[in-house]
């Protein structure tokens, strides 16, 4: 997908929530998707960053408080239904706990990393904001979570975020901890410094993320797991695109029942392959295996 359409995505998005208007703002939603964007990339390339850059325009006051919270509540709605979009995977049989730290009020990337963790099969019960941390190591610990995700925007807040981590810490069975937000983009190595296994800025990163550190990544086979990626990405463009499988397999010079299996996951496949199917679907290499994600 060109970088021209997501930036016109994102500027007809951003007006349309600055707006308030709730109708125009799920039209450019809608005009992603007929461009056939896939919905995890309007996800995180459109909606995310939008509202990222209002969050920093209030701070700077060139945003009041009143459309900055319309602003967003619409992206609240767009974020739920390009969630119901995505292909859920199979359970994991794993608890994560996601939540902002005591004092913190921004929840939207603790949902986005709870939305995403959600669709990857984890189990998991978003706290939302200003959760206060006795609170909070009751219920990890009552859950038995073995994920702790934690969100902090302020600087401010990051010995909060510290005095949470120990605490946890000290349960019987410690859940891994990743952190994310806006206190830690300056300096990452805040993370580690206050005992966190992990710091993230992206959704989709954190899942793979907290899959290291729960070892799921090494009890499966990371080529099958790949492949099923990859064939998940190439289905999911081919309907968006309008294409059957016979005639992708003919705009690729590549066989029907090639493609049935590398849809399917059970076919290993050439970086020449690749590259043949990625141009049948009008996308660039690299769009086609960071989409094979989601």
């Amino acid at each position: 997908m060109s970088p021209e359409i997501l930036a016109k995505l994102r500027e007809q998005y951003g007006r349309a929530i600055l707006e308030g208007s709730t109708e125009r703002a799920a039209e450019v939603i809608d005009q992603g998707l007929a461009a056939g964007v896939i919905p995890s990339k309007l996800y995180l390339d459109v909606l995310m960053p939008v509202q990222i850059e209002i969050g920093a325009r209030w701070h700077r006051g060139e945003v009041t408080i009143p459309q900055e919270h319309i602003a967003t509540q619409i992206t609240l709605r767009q974020m739920a239904r390009l969630r119901s979009m995505l292909k859920t995977r199979l359970k994991l049989g794993l608890k994560a706990v996601v939540s902002s730290v005591e004092g913190d009020q921004h929840f939207i990337g603790g949902q986005a990393v709870s939305d995403f963790l959600m669709v990857d099969g984890w189990e998991v019960d978003f706290l939302g904001a200003d959760i206060p941390t006795d609170h909070m190591v009751m219920y990890v610990k009552a859950r038995e979570a073995q994920l702790v995700c934690v969100s902090v925007a302020l600087t401010s807040l990051v010995p909060t975020a510290q005095k949470l981590i120990a605490e946890l810490k000290k349960l019987k069975s410690p859940p891994k901890i990743i952190v994310g937000g806006s206190a830690f983009v300056a300096n990452p190595s805040i993370a580690s410094t206050i005992g966190a296994d992990a710091y993230t800025s992206d959704p989709q990163e954190a899942v793979t993320v907290a899959r290291q550190l729960c070892g799921i990544l090494n009890t499966e086979n990371a080529l099958a797991v790949y492949l099923r990626k990859l064939g998940h990405s190439v289905h999911e463009y081919r309907k968006l695109r309008g294409m059957s499988q016979q005639m992708l397999a003919t705009t690729s010079d590549l066989d029907r029942a090639y493609i049935s299996a590398v849809e399917h996951g059970k076919q290993n496949i050439s970086i020449g392959a690749i590259s043949k199917l990625a141009k049948a679907l009008d996308l660039s290499i690299e769009e086609l295996l960071i989409g094979a994600d989601y």
